[in-house]
């Protein structure tokens, strides 16, 4: 199995979105894929059990305890698994660094997430100092092209950490929101601009071998 992490220190930084979305798109190419709820508030089972019948998603399954999560991972039968991870919760944070094989790190036009960061950073640096193998990138989220913050976190100049940034920003739209709330991905919406974030960003992960 490969392991897939959205990780961020900082509440609100877009790591739900972007774990379930991720998530759901590789379902829908066929994908054996689960999406790991490893935060206790539960967000992601939250979405799944508010999702309408008949629509074709990916099972979520709770793992909000790191001994549970370490013990039982390894136990899924998929081919992937994409962990939506909670905030503030640096033992959690150290276990799925431990069995990630990829780490995103979602950062929106805001200081305070890029200080936040940083912890995330550290462990993934940790784990390589320790020999072992994992890829991470930031990804910029809740992006709004006009805004002053939101050019300062394309424009990267922020970014001392060592880690590259995906080309793919997930912009701030209103069809995340109420697709998250109505407990559907992105593609049962009509937004095709954030259709396309989606494919985009999974279309890196792939050309950069990290899926």
């Amino acid at each position: 199995m490969k392991v897939l992490a959205l990780v961020n220190e900082k509440g609100g930084a877009g790591k739900s979105t972007a774990a379930i979305n991720i998530a759901c798109a590789m379902h829908r190419q066929g994908k054996s894929v689960v999406l790991i709820d490893a935060d206790p508030q539960g967000t992601a089972r939250d979405w799944r059990e508010a999702s309408p019948s008949g629509l074709n998603l990916p099972p979520v399954v709770a793992l909000d305890r790191p001994e549970l999560l370490i013990s039982s991972i390894k136990t899924l039968a998929a081919e992937f698994a994409v962990i939506d991870t909670p905030a503030k919760a640096e033992k959690m944070s150290a276990s799925v660094i431990r069995i990630a094989d990829v780490a995103i790190i979602p950062v929106q036009p805001s200081g305070a997430d890029v200080w936040a960061s940083a912890a995330a950073v550290k462990l993934i640096q940790a784990k390589k100092d320790l020999g072992g193998a994992i890829d991470a990138a930031f990804l910029a989220t809740r992006i709004s092209s006009n805004t002053k913050l939101s050019k300062q976190i394309l424009s990267g100049e922020w970014n001392e950490y060592g880690l590259d940034m995906l080309d793919t920003a997930i912009s701030n739209r209103v069809a995340y929101a109420q697709a998250l709330t109505e407990g559907m991905s992105i593609y049962e919406t009509r937004d095709g601009e954030a259709k396309g974030e989606i494919d985009l960003i999974l279309q890196e992960l792939e050309v950069a071998g990290w899926l």
